[in-house]
């Protein structure tokens, strides 16, 4: 009678585990549709106002090539708003991850479940953190979204400058028609020039730091952390260390007899 009360135990334990696991998945699963939605939002920002800029820039020669600047401008904010909707994002559905891939993919494998990544839920849950660096985010929002963009961008700036109302006979005539009310040319050039160069390092970076897990990325296992890498951090952090038990009080040696 015993073994079977305690076995009807273990039984409704294991079901009210179930249950709260389930209900922790929709919850996290909901955040990170939220978040994902607002990462689509200023998407569609970005792309409208690319848009915009690019119709009444080209609409007649007479239109200033400051439009294309205040476009570059207004994009690259879009770009740091969703690079911090991203690192939220990621917080979330990083948390998603590692329930699907440590408890709910093992049973349905039939196997035990990922202790390591339960762990790892449980720190994630008790102190949250965001994991992924500003670069990290940024560089990957470039990579997927952003970078055709601020090509277009870009590109559409030099022919307006170039091309409107001819073509110039000289490179200085070139740097002169950048001008911006009172400020020169060559300022503006030099401005221009450095977000391109740091886009561009952005971009190209992306293809080689180490990427968000996203949805369809497994869970790294272990691997050690390159130290060039810890500039964007995707993941570098170091896992807290587990506490080591409390050893017992050393119990004095025997007193030896007397005799």
């Amino acid at each position: 009678m015993q073994a079977n009360g305690r076995d009807k135990n273990d039984l409704e334990t294991l079901s009210l585990s179930d249950s709260a696991m389930a209900q922790l998945y929709r919850g996290e699963l909901s955040r990170s549709d939220k978040w994902r939605t607002r990462l689509d939002t200023t998407t569609n920002w970005a792309l409208t106002t690319t848009a915009a800029v690019i119709s009444f820039g080209f609409a007649n020669a007479s239109s200033p090539h400051v439009t294309f600047i205040v476009g570059i401008w207004m994009v690259i904010s879009f770009l740091l708003i969703e690079a911090r909707r991203y690192r939220y994002y990621d917080l979330w559905n990083r948390r998603v991850r590692l329930l699907e891939d440590g408890y709910w993919a093992p049973m349905l494998r039939h196997e035990p479940i990922d202790p390591d990544a339960i762990r790892e839920l449980a720190v994630e849950l008790s102190r949250p953190q965001i994991q992924l660096s500003l670069f990290s985010a940024i560089s990957t929002r470039l990579n997927r979204a952003y970078g055709p963009i601020l090509i277009v961008l870009l590109l559409s700036w030099f022919v307006k400058v170039y091309s409107h109302p001819q073509p110039p006979d000289s490179f200085g005539e070139f740097v002169e028609r950048a001008h911006v009310g009172p400020v020169p040319g060559g300022f503006i050039m030099v401005v221009i020039t450095v977000v391109a160069l740091l886009a561009a390092y952005l971009f190209i970076s992306s293809f080689f730091v180490r990427a968000p897990l996203g949805e369809l990325r497994p869970r790294p296992r272990s691997r050690r952390a390159v130290l060039w890498e810890s500039f964007y951090r995707p993941y570098v952090f170091s896992r807290p260390r587990r506490r080591s038990r409390a050893r017992a009080p050393s119990q004095p040696p025997p007193s030896s007899p007397a005799h």
